[in-house]
């Protein structure tokens, strides 16, 4: 069914959004994201963030992909826009 479809796409989208939306604005705070080598990282950039997880969702990982090409076009330092 379609519409099931779409609605797993927009709960994958905004399970990102609630994970990400902390580390946000000029009060975000820092996340500690332990990755698949258990190698501990501490960071508020959404970017590092998503870089570590690893996001199986089709929508979810086309968000990872923008995310990835907007720090690839702007350089270090954007966040999640």
């Amino acid at each position: 069914d379609g519409g099931a479809v779409v609605a797993r796409s927009i709960a994958a989208a905004c399970e990102l959004s609630r994970m990400l939306s902390s580390s946000l604005g000029p009060q975000g705070r820092n996340k500690l994201v332990v990755n698949h080598l258990e190698k501990i990282i501490v960071t508020s950039d959404c970017a590092s963030i998503l870089k570590e997880i690893e996001v199986e969702h089709p929508a979810a990982k086309l968000l990872e992909l923008a995310v990835q090409q907007q720090e690839t076009e702007c350089g270090d330092g954007t966040n999640l826009a």
